[in-house]
């Protein structure tokens, strides 16, 4: 008899233990928010694993990366403001984080992933600063366009640390969860 070795899918990306545990594999996919352009239509697009892990150490629930996060979100498609049930969703949480929270002209929302200020704008409606922080430069643009404070830039360790050193401490960080193919 021969003993089976563990299967290995990498490290976790929060905790760095081993992965082991396939959550549900979806099969192949296409990149999200990612659309064959007309003169591309005979010509073969690339599809990825969808394979979901989980960490057995820290639960956390994230997929291999196979792309580059700049190659995902250089021009993003997808806009968050498109959606009107999510835009009352939002504007609802805003209502209630407002009063939950005590937030007022004198606190800081910080958002992830901020997309075109979906949510941010309801903040901004009521006196409080914010402060976006999104990737995608189009998507970006509209949040900026709107009056709502936005970086065009990836959150991670290095980032945080630098707005931490530079004196940006929020009172209230937001983080919508990406889609699959995105990076975690």
């Amino acid at each position: 008899m021969i003993d089976a070795q563990p299967m290995s899918f990498g490290s976790c990306r929060f905790c760095g233990q081993t992965l082991r545990r396939s959550f549900v594999d979806l099969g192949m996919s296409p990149l999200c928010e990612s659309y064959v352009p007309p003169e591309r239509l005979d010509a073969m697009e690339p599809f990825y694993p969808l394979n979901v892990l989980i960490c057995d150490y820290c639960l956390l629930v994230q997929l291999r990366e196979y792309v580059r996060a700049e190659e995902i979100y250089r021009e993003y498609a997808y806009f968050s403001s498109y959606s009107d049930s999510w835009l009352n969703h939002t504007r609802r949480y805003v209502e209630m984080a407002i009063g939950r929270f005590g937030l007022g002209p004198d606190k800081l929302v910080v958002e992830v992933a901020s997309n075109d200020g979906y949510l941010l704008q309801y903040f901004v409606a009521q006196g409080i600063p914010v402060l976006g922080i999104e990737p995608a430069a189009n998507v970006a643009r509209v949040a900026q366009q709107k009056g709502i404070p936005t970086l065009v830039t990836f959150f991670g360790r290095q980032r945080a640390a630098e707005l931490a050193a530079g004196g940006t401490r929020a009172d209230l960080l937001w983080e919508t969860t990406c889609w699959p193919m995105c990076p975690i």
